[in-house]
């Protein structure tokens, strides 16, 4: 409560700032993943925020882990010895309950390579492809569905008109760029053109590098290392959009995408005695293609766009160990999930009860298939390979899942100013097993697994109310579900190996996960300064987590149940001064405090208190950044369990332009080598684990070059 009794302090302080100046006239950033539709950023709730390339550039961003380090109460976990960046987290939720997108195509979601813990994560999309990242805090399921219990992050691809602003023309851009944390390299090329027809864009980026640098003085081989793991990489990216005017007011649309990263990686802290060596090859490659038709001024519609999309993700992760008398074991486990879908967007403006209305309607549409085969080999000193008993095998059945979801979505603008945006959709799903032997071989005493069904009534409401010339408060009301997911429903496995014998039984009678919020906030505009504050409590119903069970036939035994009821509430600010010409600052904080309501523990997954302050200036021919980034320690109630300490790191980024078309940027990060951890990595640490391991890169540089034509 002591919370709630702040932040109208926070918020009188804020509306404290003196009225210097009237309200800028200046371009808005626009943002589109909370409303499906553009809208300018000032005009959207404050728990929508917008990641420019603007930013992506001059920060020099390397992966989503970067992003989110700039972005308080957005976490990304990293696991440092072989997967890597495995998700975003918001506001304490993570996993597949982050709805992800690309140009409104919902991502493959992530997976269990182990019983509860996700091996192979959501990055797999090329940063240096996007024009901007939406970042949207909260439920929302009214308008996007199951998976969004927890928020979305919206990836938008770079247009034509990103390389070509006029009307006819040809453009482009090539890129290199370098950073010491990981000894990568890489080069982006664009060209685009267009003309009165149509218009054309191709993006291709190459980038290689190795394990990523941390703090950690320990090299021995075997579990207590604390040095990274030896690791090589490299990835491609292909982009191509066609984009052809059939007339002033219809557009058909192309898009193809190929992601694809490779990685080899000793895994020097898996030696032991008897396994005195592992290695491992993972492979990702993400395929996308999409259909749009767009139109505009077609009937009473404003505007209305049909796509047809097909996606599909293809994971190897692959590793072979020494065991004794040379003889070797191969693991082979994949994942792959086949979408197809299709999705309509209608926008239809009109005057009504002394009001205008935008009326946003639609559907989607969408299939998937999931699988995830298993195959173990031993393999004798003299390479003869044999299949291993129990294999292959698979931890949960291939499956199928089908969505259907209908929404709509009113934003009614009164004359005083007022606007308020009720919204409803209605979701169906449904996924269906297929049983197969290698299922089955998991599951030595079969259970039933059903189909699972399940609809859901997703409401929101929002109300936009103008206080003065300068002030803007927020309200909303908000929902969200999500279904059980593939890996969880139905997860079977055992393993009676010496030492381990335990089980994970499935469990045909979970239910789906639900949540509700509520969300204050004010917002503030002048031509020289804005803010943004908000306070919001979420209650979430029937989480679904691993939960440990007495033993069953001399076997530890494990099930996915819904557990209960947990919450979430805090705080969240930002502040911008453009305090002389070129110069500006900014800060933002965000604090959280999560619940388990079952047992009355704290949740782990929220982030501890913390806070970026930056200063900035800018000019026609150089600028720079400082960036302060500062993290109170995280309270742990579990015994044993390791809770980051708290930490403040300086970055430094400077731009130059030596020519109209040249932009030459680097960075020193870290600057004065402090030593902290992340504490979305540490998670499921304890103090008995080699915990500088999961250290963050200490003083590192990064620097790029684009020449732009």
């Amino acid at each position: 409560m002591a919370l709630f009794r702040a932040t109208p302090l926070v918020l009188s302080l804020a509306a404290a700032w003196p009225a210097f100046a009237d309200t800028a006239s200046t371009m808005e950033t626009v943002q589109v993943t909370a409303h499906r539709s553009e809208k300018p950023l000032a005009e959207t709730a404050p728990n929508a925020t917008v990641v420019s390339r603007h930013k992506l550039d001059d920060r020099l961003i390397r992966d989503i882990a970067d992003v989110a380090k700039y972005e308080p109460g957005v976490d990304v976990a990293t696991d440092p010895s072989r997967r890597g960046n495995a998700g975003w987290t918001i506001r304490g939720i993570d996993g597949n309950r982050i709805l992800m997108l690309i140009d409104g195509v919902r991502l493959p979601e992530g997976y269990s390579g182990r019983p509860g813990i996700y091996e192979s994560g959501r990055d797999a999309v090329e940063l240096e492809t996007l024009r901007a990242i939406d970042i949207v805090k909260g439920p929302t399921s009214s308008l996007y569905g199951s998976d969004a219990i927890g928020g979305v992050i919206g990836y938008r691809t770079l247009t034509a008109d990103d390389f070509v602003p006029e009307e006819k023309g040809v453009g482009g851009s090539i890129k290199t760029f370098g950073a010491s944390a990981d000894h990568s390299w890489g080069a982006a090329g664009a060209v685009a053109a267009k003309s009165e027809r149509g218009d054309l864009l191709l993006h291709y980026t190459r980038r290689n590098g190795h394990e990523t640098q941390n703090q950690g003085q320990n090299a021995i081989q075997g579990p207590g290392r604390t040095e990274p793991n030896p690791k090589d990489w490299h990835s491609d990216n292909f982009l191509a959009k066609f984009g052809a005017n059939a007339s002033a007011s219809n557009r058909l649309e192309f898009t193809l995408e190929q992601y694809q990263r490779s990685a080899d990686a000793d895994l020097l802290n898996q030696i032991t005695a008897r396994a005195p060596y592992s290695q491992a090859q993972d492979h990702t490659k993400r395929t996308r293609g999409t259909v749009a038709w767009k139109a505009k001024q077609l009937g009473p519609l404003d505007e209305l766009t049909l796509k047809v999309y097909g996606q599909r993700l293809e994971n190897s992760d692959t590793d072979i160990s020494g065991v004794a008398n040379g003889n070797r074991t191969f693991n082979d486990y994949s994942f792959e999930q086949k979408t197809v879908g299709l999705s309509l967007d209608a926008v239809q403006s009109f005057q009504a009860l002394n009001a205008q209305h935008q009326l946003l309607w639609g559907v989607d549409l969408s299939s998937s298939d999931t699988s995830r085969p298993r195959s173990k080999y031993a393999i004798t000193a003299n390479n003869a390979s044999s299949l291993m008993p129990g294999y292959p095998s698979k931890l949960f059945p291939d499956s199928k899942s089908d969505r259907l979801g209908l929404f709509v979505s009113d934003d009614i603008k009164f004359a005083n100013g007022i606007v308020v945006s009720p919204s409803l959709r209605w979701d169906r799903y449904k996924m269906r097993p297929e049983m197969d032997a290698a299922y089955l071989l998991n599951n030595p005493n079969p259970q039933a697994v059903p189909s699972f069904s399940d609809q859901a009534f997703s409401p929101k409401l929002g109300i936009s109310l103008p206080l003065a010339d300068n002030y803007t408060a927020f309200a909303q009301l908000s929902s969200g579900f999500r279904a059980p997911p593939f890996d969880q429903a139905n997860m079977v496995f055992v393993n009676r190996g010496m030492g381990y014998g335990y089980q994970v039984i499935a469990n045909p009678n979970l239910k789906s996960e639900t949540s509700r919020g509520i969300e204050l906030g004010l917002k503030g505009k002048w031509n020289s300064f804005d803010f943004a504050a908000t306070t919001f409590y979420n209650r979430y119903r029937d989480f679904i987590s691993l939960v440990t069970l007495p033993p069953a036939n001399g076997l530890m035994t494990s099930q996915y149940q819904n557990i209960g009821r947990t919450d979430i509430k805090g705080v969240e600010g930002r502040i911008n001064w453009r305090f002389a010409p070129g110069w500006s600052t900014n800060a933002s904080l965000a604090y959280a405090h999560g619940r388990n309501l079952q047992d009355n523990t704290h949740l782990r997954e929220v982030a501890p208190l913390t806070a970026v302050w930056g200063a900035r200036y800018d000019s026609d021919r150089f600028g720079g950044e400082a960036l302060l980034r500062a993290a109170a320690a995280k309270k742990t109630d579990q015994p044993g369990q390791f809770g980051a300490p708290g930490y403040g790191t300086l970055d430094l980024t400077a731009y130059w332009k030596p020519a109209k078309q040249t932009v030459i940027r680097a960075g020193v990060f870290n600057l004065f080598d402090k030593k902290y951890w992340k504490d979305a990595d540490v998670r499921n640490v304890s103090g008995s684990d080699p915990i500088d391991l999961y250290t963050q890169p200490g003083r590192n540089f990064s620097a790029s070059v684009e020449y732009q034509f």
